[in-house]
């Protein structure tokens, strides 16, 4: 998952915090800020949703706040919906615009994002809460995966594919064209941790994707792109 920066509340023209009528105005700013990602599955959707952290419905003096927001496709937004989130139990899952969520979760060939063998057992505990939050470990064996309406596993399988072919095309063209050309395909594709984890030893093209994708916060990866613990967050 995706480790994102959302920056501070957006200001007008006069330097003042914006103050959303509607938490749908906020919409555009997120996109340019985020990409039209979804925070959590990492699918570059068209019809992304302004996400509710808290849900509005729960905590509606929260339904207008900019830091309540991040952007969910309609398969992760849905799932997640009236989950019960408050300010007492935030720490019970991971997010990305605290966490770095780049650390707890393994991406593999074929699977739904795994949780990392090597975390502490209370932190493997809030990773599996975030996974089941949004649907995220749902695969073709997984007894809700409903292969008609839920389209992030068959778009995952496509990134990593095209993600493989890139790397093989590399291999065999190295210009600083060909590792253009495969940005420009990631950030049209989508699943920036797939990309991240098939050129894992490929320092200069996970620099290029943490670049690329706009709002990666870059600061939760040292100079070599290992992931590193975020300041403030909980991994």
């Amino acid at each position: 998952m995706r480790p994102v920066f959302r920056e501070d509340t957006p200001v007008d023209t006069r330097g003042n915090k914006i103050l959303f009528k509607h938490y749908r105005d906020a919409a555009p700013i997120l996109k340019d800020r985020l990409g039209k990602y979804c925070s959590y599955c990492e699918l570059k959707f068209p019809q992304t949703h302004v996400e509710h952290i808290q849900p509005k419905s729960l905590e509606p003096q929260l339904e207008n706040a900019w830091n309540n927001f991040l952007l969910a496709c309609p398969m992760c937004n849905g799932i997640k919906n009236d989950s019960n989130i408050n300010s007492s139990n935030l720490n019970d899952f991971f997010w990305p615009e605290k966490d770095n969520t780049f650390i707890p979760f393994v991406y593999e060939k074929d699977r739904a994002p795994q949780i990392c063998s090597q975390l502490s057992d209370n932190l493997k505990a809030i990773a599996e809460r975030t996974l089941l939050l949004t649907g995220l470990d749902r695969e073709p064996t997984h007894p809700k995966f409903n292969i008609r309406t839920d389209e992030r596993w068959h778009e995952r399988n496509t990134a990593w594919g095209k993600a493989e072919r890139a790397k093989f095309n590399l291999q065999r063209h190295p210009t600083n064209a060909m590792r253009e050309q495969i940005i420009d395909t990631a950030t049209s594709t989508g699943f920036w941790s797939i990309w991240m984890t098939v050129f894992q030893d490929d320092v200069d093209m996970r620099r290029r994707l943490i670049e690329a994708f706009p709002g990666t916060c870059s600061s939760s990866f040292d100079a070599d792109t290992q992931p590193i613990s975020r300041p403030g967050g909980q991994i």
